[in-house]
């Protein structure tokens, strides 16, 4: 009889374990949007699939940029109101670590393999580099004024930060944590984004409403492309073939054709859209839409709007704030 039972205990205790990790799975393999949100203080955990939120974490201060890991196991939110960076669980969405960093931690981003965190500090003009881990700090690099947007090329050797009130980007070597080119741009230059390919760096001027184009084996500027009012987040299909522009004055998204490197549609989408990315699928692309407070979906081709999901309140979604993103 005690051998039943025991026997019985154990067929519990796998059963339970079996389930806890499909329910672990399940959640990982779920494609979500971390939305911070700046006016409530918090962050949306925006199920795709079902189109709602399922979790609201408050964090305090105002959360605006965003990193996702590329299998949604970690996310990452910078907080330059209250000068923190939280790490989230993507299984649990709980904060798991946070920690003071710099003086207005704003632009972020994580290396390819996850291990570090790259932070734009709008107010201490640096790059804070932080273990994934622990957010310990292991470099402060100097860069330009205002450093605003960070991005990491597919192979993880190099950082690029646009800093706004230089009309530059610095070119950071992760090897050497030192900055080896400074780019001009248009300008104040303020998101960015790295094609897939790793053949161009595309760079948001939010002063002169245009978009650089940076060549990344040469590190010169190929052109800039007009685009809407006050261009702010810039994404980019997986395949290189189209760039996303948020254009936040003229309530619309640019779509750049990257071989013709036009302006091939501009709709407007939603009030004063911010963060985008475009999805790894090449379906759909999303825009945070800061003062209606929704989360746009786009159809990837046409920019037809499909969804609008409610987020909290004053959406910034600074960053790459789906896994798998671009």
């Amino acid at each position: 009889m005690n051998r039943l039972r025991r026997l019985v205990d154990q067929a519990r205790q796998c059963t339970w374990l079996y389930l806890s990790l499909g329910t672990l799975a399940a959640a990982l393999a779920t494609p979500f949007a971390y939305v911070t949100n700046q006016g409530d203080h918090s962050v949306s955990a925006i199920d795709l699939q079902r189109g709602e939120s399922t979790a609201t974490i408050v964090l305090g201060g105002g959360p605006a940029g965003v990193a996702v890991s590329r299998d949604g196991q970690q996310v990452f939110i910078s907080d330059p109101q209250s000068a923190q960076i939280f790490r989230l669980d993507g299984a649990t969405q709980r904060v798991t670590a946070q920690r003071r960093t710099g003086k207005g931690p704003l632009g972020i981003a994580l290396s390819p393999d996850a291990r570090h965190v790259y932070v734009a500090d709008w107010f201490a003009d640096v790059v804070h580099v932080l273990d994934a881990s622990t957010l310990a700090p292991l470099h402060e690099i100097a860069v330009g004024r205002a450093p605003s947007g960070v991005a990491v090329s597919p192979d993880g050797t190099t950082v690029f930060v646009a800093d706004r009130d230089d009309d530059k980007v610095s070119v950071i070597d992760v090897a050497s944590a030192s900055v080896t080119h400074r780019v001009a741009t248009g300008q104040r230059p303020f998101g960015l984004a790295v094609d897939p390919q790793g053949r161009r760096l595309y760079v948001a001027n939010v002063a002169s409403n245009d978009v650089s184009v940076i060549d990344l084996k040469t590190l010169q500027s190929l052109t800039t492309v007009a685009v809407g009012s006050t261009p702010y987040g810039v994404a980019v299909a997986p395949d290189g073939s189209r760039v996303y522009v948020s254009n936040q004055h003229d309530n619309s998204v640019s779509l750049i054709d990257s071989a013709s490197l036009r302006v091939e549609a501009q709709p407007e989408v939603g009030e004063f859209p911010e963060g985008i990315v475009a999805d790894p699928s090449g379906e759909r692309v999303y825009v945070a839409s800061w003062f209606s407070n929704e989360l746009l979906v786009l159809d990837s081709r046409n920019l037809e709007v499909i969804q609008r999901l409610p987020t909290g309140d004053g959406p910034r979604a600074f960053g790459v704030f789906v896994a798998g993103g671009s």
